[in-house]
């Protein structure tokens, strides 16, 4: 780890170049341990970085872009470039220390590797030239000829074509390979070095980046990647992300680096997204070093399904079965298909590739299994046709969309009205109280509540991805809410919606799904060892997918968009418009809304307290299950959303209360809210006596109380229920 006075050096440093990395740590005096640092995510550098004017002068080089199509600008100094080129001289002269090398040739492209390469050659005293790899193959391979380069740096998926259009590698002469770029398996090495006549050692795969530079190089005396001098590097998991990632297999991390001498980015616990795998410390020559065995995949919300395939293991397999192979994988709809272009490659040795990708990848038998892929599908490429990818430089996992999926405007008609619902002062309901009362009317959203948010952002999700589009039919389970507010998004994209229901759906909600052309599947009968309804629609969603051709399910309860879409909007757009909030009350049900609300609170340094609002009969927080009368309040499950750690208290309210909540409301401040809301209200009166005076505080207003007028805004309903407890007439409600 870097020593902490030269950490509290570098952060001065980054907080001297980059002001507002100070306002992202949060505070004033801070114990500058690497990990209490905040991690250099791609919302933050996009949020700051990316779009920031930095001094002409310096030089900018550009990613060759993301599934958006934008081109990121990464800045380098002059200082910079100085540390990058010498990092770059020390490691190369030591690989080819002793080879006798004189000529170099770099054939990798236009970015900053390639613009440093021949400053590396020069004061390595070699000979130097490079190609650009936009140039047809043919134009490489008369350079490599007529060049003779002892020394070849270039990119796998370069040197793969070559191999494919060289009639015999081994003529270039060639005595030292270094690699950059893409993915280089120990298998594919192995492969390069019988072809163009060389012992494993002579190549060697570095890798880099355009944001950190030079990162580490594979080490084939000790079998791993080891890390540069100037390097920190730490592996983490994909929870510390708090994006939409899953889990990471055995022994696998994302790597995050921290630079001891990048001036012109802050590379502070910069994440890469790279997917190491057996990240840990080695000694060399006495040192401890950091190392990893190899990089297996990338994650990330661009890079979809490649959250859980892993190029790497598919390379491998593939190149022990044909050493010159140019291979390009495809996730397609629900399809991965690996297509193979080799001169040697015959069709029989499909079934064994195939076999051996989902023996080595689970990950990809259990997509295949829960219906996220269809199985694997191996082509070997007839000869002149040509890959997919069209440039020579281009070796990564695609993801291919259907042109009207992509077309079709998922933000637009109805679509665009959903979210940045009004914020308004609950001036009347709660006067001469010490503190204030702000409602964010998510009932105002085009579905009638705040699930409109949660279903655009799961929908847009799979849609972009290719998994779903017009025609396909999602499966929900749903009370409500959540089936109206897909049942409204899936109409305007064109894809058919089934809600499985039980008895407690209102017929309100019914007749408003039937308008949308939804259909309704019932459960009758509760699960028999819980006596819950959940656990006996959830089982009934699972028949429909396997029933149903091209079936998709959100899966509310634990699709992390579930949450990330009120992280990423509401809890903002109540931040904006407020400022300070001492106090946010939200009701429970999936837990999604409160945890997307409470991980940004956190997130960003507020000191707001988050009071959950859940219903007396509900299981969330471990209570006892009893009767509750009112839907989207309260669960018989503990939702895998919860997260009792970021909830400050608890509060529980009864169906009468929620009653006294939403005549309260309706009454005070001319607004038909739902039975969630009216618990709020309550909850808010519970706590009043606690609240400190001069609070501000917010509370979410779910959905409309048009729904709940057969019940809540019923006077013979509530006798019915509840007798002479409430009054009918309503009177002093939250007395």
């Amino acid at each position: 780890m870097m020593p902490l006075d030269k950490l509290q050096d570098k952060v001065d440093e980054v907080i001297e170049v980059f002001p507002w990395y100070k306002e992202l740590i949060g505070r004033e005096n801070t114990n500058y341990n690497l990990q209490n640092l905040p991690l250099l995510t791609s919302e933050i550098l996009e949020t700051y970085y990316y779009t920031q004017s930095l001094d002409p002068a310096l030089a900018v080089y550009r990613t060759s872009g993301t599934s958006t199509g934008r081109r990121k600008a990464i800045f380098y100094s002059e200082e910079d470039d100085k540390h990058y080129i010498d990092i770059k001289t020390k490691l190369f002269g030591e690989l080819i220390a002793g080879s006798g090398c004189t000529r170099a040739l770099a054939d990798m492209g236009t970015g900053h590797a390639a613009n440093t390469s021949l400053s590396v050659f020069e004061r390595l005293g070699l000979e130097g030239s490079s190609i650009p790899f936009e140039l047809p193959i043919e134009q490489h391979i008369e350079r490599l000829q007529a060049f003779k380069p002892d020394l070849l740096y270039t990119m796998p998926s370069i040197l793969d074509h070559i191999v494919y259009a060289a009639g015999d590698p081994r003529v270039f002469g060639i005595r030292k390979i270094i690699l950059v770029g893409e993915i280089a398996t120990l298998e594919w090495q192995r492969n390069m070095a019988r072809l163009f006549g060389l012992d494993l050692r002579d190549i060697t795969d570095t890798y880099g980046s355009i944001e950190m530079g030079t990162i580490a190089y594979y080490s084939h005396d000790h079998g791993r990647y080891i890390f540069v001098d100037g390097i920190v590097a730490e592996g983490i998991g994909t929870h510390a992300l708090g994006e939409e990632l899953r889990p990471l297999g055995k022994d696998e991390s994302v790597l995050v680096l921290t630079s001891n001498v990048r001036k012109m980015l802050p590379a502070l616990r910069f994440v890469t997204y790279d997917v190491v795998r057996d990240f840990r410390p080695v000694m060399i020559n006495g040192v401890a070093k950091q190392s990893f065995e190899a990089i297996v995949k990338r994650v990330g919300r661009e890079l979809k399904h490649g959250e859980k395939i892993s190029l790497y293991d598919i390379e491998q397999v593939v190149y022990r079965h044909i050493e010159d192979a140019i291979i390009r994988v495809k996730v397609r709809n629900n399809a991965l298909t690996v297509y193979i272009k080799s001169k040697s490659a015959v069709n029989s040795t499909i079934p064994a590739i195939r076999e051996e990708i989902r023996e080595c990848i689970p990950e990809i038998g259990m997509m295949i299994r829960n219906h996220l892929l269809d199985d694997i599908e191996v082509i070997i490429v007839a000869k002149g046709e040509p890959l997919d990818s069209g440039k020579v430089k281009n070796k990564k996992l695609y993801y291919q969309k259907d042109k009207d999926r992509v077309e079709r405007n998922i933000h637009g008609g109805i679509l665009s009205a959903i979210g940045n619902t009004p914020l308004i002062k609950l001036g009347n309901l709660f006067q001469n109280n010490g503190f204030e009362v702000y409602a964010k009317m998510e009932l105002l959203n085009p579905g009638g509540s705040a699930k409109d948010r949660p279903a655009l952002r799961m929908i847009e999700k799979a849609w972009k991805e290719g998994i779903i589009g017009p025609g396909t039919t999602v499966i929900e389970s749903s009370s409500g809410n959540m089936a109206i507010s897909l049942a409204m998004i899936c109409k305007y994209l064109g894809m058919r919606l089934i809600s499985v229901v039980d008895p407690r759906t209102t017929e309100t909600n019914l007749q408003i799904l039937k308008a949308l052309n939804a259909k309704i599947d019932y459960v009758a009968d509760p699960d028999p060892e819980t006596g819950e309804f959940l656990p006996a629609r959830l089982k009934r969603v699972q028949q429909l997918l396997a029933e149903i051709p091209d079936s998709y399910w959100p899966n509310q309860y634990a699709n992390v968009n579930n949450y990330l879409s009120h992280y990423h909007t509401t809890m903002k757009e109540i931040v904006t418009k407020l400022g300070q909030v001492d106090y946010l009350f939200c009701s429970v049900s999936t837990c999604g809304t409160i945890r997307g609300l409470a991980e940004y609170a956190r997130d960003h340094g507020l000191k707001t307290k988050i009071v959950a609002v859940d219903a007396e009969g509900s299981a969330i927080f471990g209570g006892n299950k009893g009767r509750r009368r009112f839907p989207g309040l309260g669960a018989g499950i503990v939702p895998p959303f919860c997260r009792t750690d970021l909830i400050d208290r608890i509060v529980y309210v009864s169906d009468s209360d929620i009653v006294k909540g939403c005549r309260a409301l309706s009454q005070n401040e001319s607004i038909l809210a739902g039975a969630s809301s009216g618990g709020v209200i309550a909850a808010v009166k519970q706590m009043e006596q606690e609240l400190t005076p001069g609070s501000v505080c917010a509370v979410i207003l779910h959905d409309k109380g048009e729904r709940y007028l057969d019940t809540v805004y019923s006077d013979s309903w509530i006798q019915s229920q509840f007798g002479g407890e409430l009054s009918a007439e309503g009177g002093d409600v939250l007395a």
